[in-house]
């Protein structure tokens, strides 16, 4: 019968042993994974911040062609009204 038990123990030595070994390895490849995903993400926050600034630039080039537009408008506004008043005079 102390065999038996012997066995027993030496089975839940064993088992437990290798539960502990196969928890390592998950942790491991959690760990890994999780790096990964990490990495990945810090790449599209990179991206969205480089849209970001990207944007702003845009948004300043769009209001400077805006403020452009309207002087060259009023010019030509103001050289329509020198050709009308040239044209009745002659």
């Amino acid at each position: 019968m102390e065999v038996g038990v012997y066995i027993s123990l030496a089975a839940v030595a064993i088992s437990f042993l290798g539960l502990m070994l196969s928890g390592r390895k998950d942790t491991r490849t959690d760990a890994a994974q999780n790096a990964i995903i990490q990495t990945k993400l810090d790449n599209v926050i990179s991206g969205v911040t480089d849209i970001r600034v990207e944007l702003r630039s845009m948004r300043a080039d769009i209001n400077d062609h805006g403020e452009r537009l309207a002087r060259v408008e009023a010019l030509a506004a103001n050289n329509m009204q020198r050709i009308d008043k040239l044209e009745g005079k002659s």
